[in-house]
């Protein structure tokens, strides 16, 4: 379809056409409103359009289908103020809420304290903080009750804010609450963060998330996304979420298929560095024993354990499965060497040549009946790093932290996982 007027923005009278030259609607001269009808082969877009109050051109684009279009990625006002960290900025954008074109003309902020930022204030008030504890929010656009400006609503709710539906609101982003205050910390990036207030890095939009579902995931901006929590639950119910009870004594191979089954993978090393950047190091959990459940604990120097783009627990919990294979010598083959040397000066005269002692090459049959694993020695190149430590011995532990003891069949009570994801 072609809009030959589109050069003519200022124009409040004309006839639209399609590339066939059909005359399919037209703007009214006396208000500066499109009442008509723009159809296409593909759809149809429904005004209004005001060439007063907005841009045409901007309108038809937002009424195509799917369309989501801003000029920077939403994100909090801002770190230096205590409101300014629970307060959300969204930038100018264009949305199409149900075929029809919306424009939000200029950034804007959205207190989480106001009662107007949010879709209902009744059952659960999040306006209070601590309410916000640990729980994903979605940012809606809204059709308005009139004009061309989308009414946003933030809501705990994943489907449709409340006094909303799927044909008069459209999800655009959302984000997730600090689950308990960070404290003071020196030259950490979430230094005086208070529980409720917005993970700077969990903020999400249509156009800035993860191929998985975005909820409990914080970006990095090394370019993937990470759990903020350590894995619970399995298979399709592999969860990032505050509060869960961390899956342990599963092999890799089983951490392997829960995050598939959510679209999420396993980090390698270096991403595992830029995760944890920022958590504690050389400390473990406060207590020294299981954490049981995810999110909010402090080590034994009384310091959150948190990273700065906000990761839980990396590091002194649990030690996590890395995505980084590594070799396991065992099984070498005891020999000997004797030779016999005589003369002056000595020199060898006879000798035994030792036999072979690297290990033998075998199958591992896989549990699970997933096949084997060829592989030389007892576990060999069946090796994978955990990384991390956990939490009963702090001095090893920190973002650099690495044991490549283990083999993927391995089970353990101190071995957990957390699960990435690339951009969409």
């Amino acid at each position: 379809m072609k809009f030959p007027f589109l050069n003519f923005f200022k124009l409040v009278s004309g006839v639209i056409t399609t590339s066939r030259g059909l005359a399919v609607g037209a703007l009214t001269a006396a208000n500066g409103v499109f009442s008509g009808a723009i159809s296409a082969t593909t759809g149809t877009f429904t005004g209004p359009v005001s060439a007063a109050g907005s841009d045409l051109a901007t309108q038809i684009i937002a009424s195509m289908p799917a369309h989501y279009e801003r000029a920077s990625r939403p994100a909090i006002k801002g770190y230096s103020t205590a409101a300014d960290r629970y307060t959300l900025t969204l930038p100018r954008f264009t949305v199409n809420i149900n075929d029809v074109g919306y424009t939000h003309a200029a950034s804007a902020d959205y207190d989480l304290s106001a009662e107007a930022t949010w879709d209902t204030v009744a059952g659960t008030d999040y306006r209070t903080a601590s309410n916000r504890a640990g729980v994903d929010f979605y940012v809606y656009a809204c059709t308005p009750a009139s004009g061309t400006a989308p009414t946003i609503k933030i809501s705990a709710n994943s489907t449709t804010p409340s006094g909303y539906t799927a044909a008069t609101s459209r999800k655009i982003g959302g984000f997730h609450g600090l689950c308990v205050a960070v404290g003071t910390i020196a030259g950490h990036t979430l230094t005086g963060f208070a529980q409720g207030d917005i993970l700077p890095a969990s903020v999400w939009d249509l156009k800035h998330r993860p191929v998985c579902e975005p909820e409990g995931m914080v970006y990095s901006e090394t370019g993937f996304w990470a759990d903020i929590y350590l894995t619970s639950g399995t298979g399709a119910s592999t969860a990032s979420a505050n509060g869960g009870t961390i899956s342990d004594t599963r092999t890799w191979l089983d951490f392997t298929d829960d995050y598939i089954a959510v679209g999420k993978r396993m980090p390698t090393g270096a991403e595992f560095t830029a995760l944890s950047t920022g958590s504690n190091a050389e400390t473990n959990i406060v207590g020294a024993a299981d954490p049981v459940t995810t999110g909010g604990h402090s080590d034994t120097a009384s310091r959150r354990m948190i990273s700065n783009i906000g990761v839980e627990d990396c590091c002194g919990a649990m030690w996590q499965w890395l995505n980084e294979p590594t070799f396991r010598f065992d099984a070498a083959a005891n020999h000997t060497h004797e030779v016999t040397v005589s003369g002056d000066p000595e020199t060898v005269t006879s000798g035994n040549p030792s036999g072979d002692v690297a290990p033998a090459w075998s199958w591992h049959d896989l549990p699970g009946s997933r096949g084997s694993f060829y592989k030389q020695g007892t576990y060999g190149q069946a090796g994978v790093v955990l990384a991390g430590g956990y939490w009963a011995v702090g001095t090893n532990c920190g973002p650099g932290s690495r044991y490549a003891f283990n083999y993927r069949w391995r089970t353990a009570s101190t071995i957990g996982g957390r699960g990435c994801a690339r951009s969409r």
